[in-house]
């Protein structure tokens, strides 16, 4: 909940990283650049919200934007060019039993680059969409969204004898990873250091939140 600048324990806020001015880290945040887009479906409970993650990707690259999710596609954003048919390039990072392992995917492209005559690597992912939100919204939004269900689905996968383990500790609710961290993973397999560099900003965001609860 936002507190009336009215309130006497009200603070003025960064519109950006929205943490107290006073603990501002936008001058901090590290920007990677990815070789594809990423867009975020975020619910609407988590849109405001200082510990969104999903935010926190946003402010890391401008390769990733946040779409405010409305179950008519056409409500979410004026600017958002979207067809209700799946285009080429377009995957849904959800963990069904239809999804294929992104690594696989990015190995796929890989392996068919060497055996081209130009060298030239070509992606599979054009554009990754990720619904930001707790499980059950996730489920909500997929439920509710016919056009994210017909995208093709890829998922993460820990290599064996690994567990993916998430260090998101500003929610008691937390299963799995959060959606920064999931995209971490997704992007890793294709650009380590990119990866590497989400995972600084993570813990900047999340210590200096954790730091102001103390």
């Amino acid at each position: 909940m936002m507190l009336s600048p009215l309130s006497p324990f009200y603070c003025a806020h960064c519109i950006q990283c929205r943490l107290p001015k006073t603990h501002c880290v936008c001058d901090k945040i590290e920007q990677i650049e990815l070789p594809f887009r990423i867009s975020l479906c975020c619910h609407s409970k988590e849109w405001q919200r200082n510990d969104n993650t999903g935010q926190w990707a946003v402010l890391s690259s401008k390769h990733i934007q946040r779409i405010r999710w409305h179950r008519k596609p056409e409500l979410m954003s004026p600017s958002l060019s979207m067809t209700l048919e799946p285009e080429p390039g377009h995957y849904l990072l959800f963990p069904s039993d239809d999804a294929e392992n992104i690594q696989n995917l990015f190995q796929k492209a890989t392996q068919a680059t060497h055996q081209s005559a130009t060298k030239t690597l070509s992606l599979p992912i054009k554009q990754l969409w990720v619904i930001d939100g707790t499980w059950q919204e996730v489920q909500k939004i997929l439920r509710q969204s016919p056009w994210l269900k017909a995208l093709p689905k890829v998922h993460i996968q820990p290599a064996e004898g690994e567990v993916l383990e998430s260090y998101f500790k500003l929610r008691r609710n937390q299963q799995g990873l959060c959606t920064l961290e999931a995209i971490e993973v997704a992007i890793s397999y294709q650009v380590p250091l990119a990866a590497q560099t989400l995972k600084r900003n993570f813990h900047l965001f999340q210590n200096t939140l954790l730091d102001l609860l103390r």
